[in-house]
Order: C-alpha cells, then sequence, then structure tokens
C-alpha cells in the first residue's frame, strides 16, 4: 500500500511540475523507496565512497575553503519544507525543545517554531545580529569545540553540512545535545542542474556535495536513519529523519 501511495505522489508530482506547480515539500519516501530523477541510470551516480572521505565516491574534490554565506539579510522560502517537515515531527511526537543548528536568520524557525521552546545556533556575527534583533530569544555562538550543555527533543541543520570543513564535527555537536530526532537537509547532487559529480561544488559557500545514497551511508554511520526523501524537486532538496543509537 506505501508503495503505491509513494508511486501515486511521484506521479502527481510530474503532472503538477509540467503545469507549473511544486509540490514536492509533501513528498515524503522512505528510506526502503527509491526516488525517481536522484538515481539516474548509470551506476556511477549511485555508488558510494570511503568512510573517511565522508562517503563520497573516490575521486570527489572537495572544495579547500568556503566563502562565507550570510544568511541575516534573507527572509526566503528556501528549506521551507525542510522546517514544515520538522514542525510536523515536532507535534507528531510531541516533543518540547527544538535547536536549530545554523538558523541564519531564523526567518524559517521563528515562523514554524512560534511559541516553542526554541534555540538557534550560528556563528558570533550572525548571533549578534540576532541578539539584536530578537532579544527575547536565546541565540548561542556555534563552537564545535565546546559542545553546548543544552538538551534538545529536535535538532534542525538545514542545508548546513555542505558548508562545513569537518562536517564529522557538526555530527557530533548534534549528538551531545541528545536529541531525540534530528532532522537534516543538504543539496542532492545529481539534482543540481550547476552541479558537479566530480567536485568542488560552483557553489563557492560549498565544501563538498553528497549524491542520495552517499549522504545516506554518511548519517547512516553515526545516526539510525527513520526516513530519506526529496523534499523539494525545483531546489534539489533532500532531506533526511534520523535517531541517535541507543
Amino acid at each position: 500500500m506505501e508503495i503505491i501511495k509513494d508511486r501515486l505522489k511521484r506521479s502527481l508530482h510530474k503532472s503538477f511540475t509540467v503545469r507549473g506547480f511544486n509540490i514536492a515539500w509533501d513528498l515524503h519516501i522512505h528510506r526502503e523507496s527509491r526516488v525517481s530523477g536522484t538515481f539516474p541510470p548509470h551506476e556511477k551516480y549511485c555508488l558510494t565512497g570511503k568512510a573517511e572521505n565522508y562517503f563520497i565516491h573516490d575521486g570527489y574534490k572537495s572544495r579547500a575553503e568556503a566563502t562565507y554565506f550570510d544568511d541575516t539579510g534573507n527572509a526566503d522560502e528556501w528549506q521551507r519544507e525542510v522546517y514544515r517537515f520538522g514542525r510536523e515531527v515536532f507535534d507528531e511526537r510531541r516533543l518540547q525543545k527544538i535547536c536549530d543548528i545554523g538558523c541564519g536568520s531564523a526567518y524559517k524557525l521563528l515562523r514554524y517554531f512560534v511559541g516553542c521552546d526554541m534555540v538557534g545556533f550560528d556563528v558570533k556575527p550572525t548571533c549578534e545580529w540576532l541578539r539584536r534583533k530578537y532579544p527575547r530569544h536565546s541565540w548561542i555562538e556555534l563552537d564545535f569545540n565546546a559542545p553546548s550543555p543544552l538538551r534538545a527533543d529536535l535538532v534542525i541543520a538545514a542545508d548546513v553540512i555542505e558548508h562545513v570543513q569537518y562536517p564529522e564535527k557538526l555530527l557530533s555537536y548534534i549528538l551531545a545535545l541528545h536529541p531525540q530526532y534530528v532532522v537534516l537537509s543538504t543539496p542532492d547532487r545529481n539534482l543540481l542542474e550547476d552541479g558537479t559529480h566530480d567536485g568542488p561544488p560552483l557553489n563557492p559557500a560549498h565544501i563538498r556535495e553528497w549524491s542520495y545514497a552517499e549522504f545516506q551511508a554518511f548519517i547512516g554511520s553515526r545516526f539510525k536513519v527513520l526516513e530519506h526523501f526529496i523534499s523539494n524537486n525545483s531546489q534539489a532538496t533532500q532531506c533526511l529523519l534520523c535517531t541517535p543509537f541507543r
């Protein structure tokens, strides 16, 4: 039954896309299902690499350093479906506290988690800006060498991991918050129109980008993956729900 429902959703998505509508944010595909479009009919795009290279295929060239991206001026709709999904998880599991890693302008955090016990994490300049703009909320400076003593029921890190030089430190930082659930998103390299299979990313703010298979392998090495799906095809966003190993 679930397979039939997923096929129906994909069919509707394609029909709406042709007519100029994007309903991909509602396309939740479980990890056992393949998502059409992210697995082209070429074996090399489905392979994963070594653990020491974050499971990205052999020969991939990451960027040595990334251009800093200042998100404080943004009030856009990128990754909005990731936050919607996070709110679904938050409500369905009756969670209490949300921590947003790399919250940027906090536009989506404040929009989708208004009235909740929430904390935003980001780099020092962004936190200083957030404290001036939203003094009634909590903003914590990210320091991977000094994990926060807070505990969170849900952690969201929406399109953050591709900006990080050492993504294993980000995952360790998240684990130190002792979350019940984690929602992660990142671009699916195979869906990016301007993406490159062998790297480095054309986006100067990205260190590296994962394919669908590579990202599940990397996150699955540190967390139990519950769901993995393409949340927004037009934005090439893959979204993943996981929980720490118990």
